[in-house]
């Protein structure tokens, strides 16, 4: 028997967002509609292609076989209706018009969005701008989940499904206090840094991980450190740069603003640095949305930082 197309795409939107929350009363409270409504149309849809999506004996509720192919097409079927209302609406106003939601990394975010949102302001008065602060994997997964349109983010990330537009390039710096002995050095060697005393931003931030490629010596034996910490904020790893000593990276755009005992030692070429750029879906329907973001960040950030080019730099992966 041929399967019934006669479903909507509400029922689809239904699919997922039980499939995210594991649990049809948080899916119908997110869909601002009754847990019977929601649970009916779901049923619908089933009866009407013959299979059983949902598994409701297991808890949080799981999907079938069936089910986890369905919930592959019902994104893309989603994310491709998307543009017609899109379209539609390209027809009666400004193409930089309309609601965009970023994701951005926290070492981007507090640094960065200063500066860019009056810009963007001023140049983009009807774009509506979403902001929540993500790490790459958080952002990654919320492009693919269409919960967000782009990311700001360290790039190159090589992604099959993900577009990337990079847009400015970050050199690292090091920050110590000024009787430390790094802060002798007019230009700093790699070679020169010690894991030691280094203050690292905690797992799962990308910027961690470049840190530690930069400062990429062996431990030292005989050596201990009294406090160990790791902190998911790079303004809390400058307070205990300033107040306890150590060391820390820091790329451009956090060193406007350092503590009064420490010092900014900078890098013999080739400068360690991380390439930031934008990621979004491949023909997304929004790009001239994306596109007005770009210009606006690279207009919003500070010259010195835009002249930068990769030939002096090694830049880092994520």
């Amino acid at each position: 028997m041929n399967p019934k197309m006669n479903f909507s795409l509400t029922q689809l939107e239904y699919v997922l967002t039980v499939n995210k929350y594991g649990h049809f009363g948080k899916a119908a409270e997110a869909c601002n509609v009754t847990q019977p409504t929601l649970s009916m149309q779901i049923q619908k849809l089933e009866e009407d292609l013959g299979v059983i999506i949902f598994d409701r004996s297991k808890k949080p509720i799981l999907l079938t076989e069936v089910g986890k192919k369905l919930v592959d097409q019902i994104q893309a079927v989603l994310f491709e209706a998307k543009k017609i209302g899109n379209i539609v609406q390209a027809q009666s106003m400004s193409a930089q018009k309309g609601e965009l939601v970023l994701g951005v990394i926290p070492t981007i975010a507090p640094y960065l969005l200063p500066k860019l949102l009056p810009v963007l302001e001023q140049k983009f008065p009807a774009i509506e701008l979403k902001i929540m602060e993500l790490q790459t994997h958080g952002i990654i997964e919320a492009l693919d989940n269409d919960e967000i349109d782009v990311g700001i983010l360290a790039t190159p990330i090589h992604k099959s499904k993900i577009h990337e537009m990079a847009l400015y390039y970050e050199p690292f710096s090091v920050l110590c206090q000024k009787d430390h002995e790094y802060a002798d050095h007019k230009k700093i060697k790699y070679s020169s840094l010690k894991m030691e005393d280094v203050w690292l931003l905690e797992e799962g931030h990308c910027l961690r991980n470049q840190v530690m490629d930069i400062c990429a010596t062996k431990k030292q034996k005989n050596t201990h450190r009294r406090y160990q910490f790791e902190s998911g904020n790079l303004e809390t790893l400058k307070n205990l740069v300033d107040q306890y000593g150590g060391y820390t990276l820091l790329p451009a755009l956090a060193t406007e603003s350092i503590g009064d005992g420490t010092k900014l030692v900078p890098f013999e070429r080739p400068i360690p640095a991380r390439e930031i750029g934008l990621v979004y879906r491949r023909e997304h329907y929004k790009n001239e949305l994306i596109e007005a973001l770009a210009d606006s960040i690279m207009d919003s950030i500070p010259e010195e930082i835009r002249k930068i080019r990769p030939k002096d730099l090694d830049v880092l992966p994520i």
